[in-house]
């Protein structure tokens, strides 16, 4: 095989594995804070649940800031509606030992947060919780 049909195979077979190669839902980056009570609230899971596929997570720092990650390497959440739900009654450490949970159930197990990702922006959602 002269070496331009073999250039011409190699391109047309990169082009295949290109084309069929799965990319997956759209991702847009989220970030937001969390308050209860008025004070930012601490190792808290934030998970955003779309209507069809896999929830984002992301945990609170001290300062109640979080950033959702959809995989362990790729940052955001699927573009679309999302049910919210905010928890800190987690296992926590290398010792297993549950924390108390300190959300109310209407921001967890039956949370009505919700939040509409956008495409092609940072999306900021803050969340302002009560008891």
């Amino acid at each position: 095989m002269r070496p331009s049909h073999l250039f011409v195979v190699i391109a047309v077979a990169f082009l295949f594995v290109g084309c069929s190669g799965a990319q997956g839902p759209q991702i847009a980056p989220v970030s937001g804070k969390v308050t209860f009570n008025g004070e930012p609230l601490h190792d808290a899971l934030v998970a955003f649940y779309p209507a069809d596929g896999r929830p984002s997570m992301g945990t609170t720092d001290s300062s109640g800031n979080y950033t959702l990650s959809y995989t362990h390497d790729k940052p955001g959440a699927i573009v679309g509606q999302h049910t919210v739900r905010i928890t800190t009654g987690t296992v926590s450490g290398e010792e297993v030992q549950k924390v108390k949970e300190t959300v109310p159930v209407k921001y967890n197990s039956e949370s009505e947060l919700t939040a509409d990702v956008k495409a092609g922006q940072n999306n900021t959602f803050d969340f302002s919780l009560e008891k």
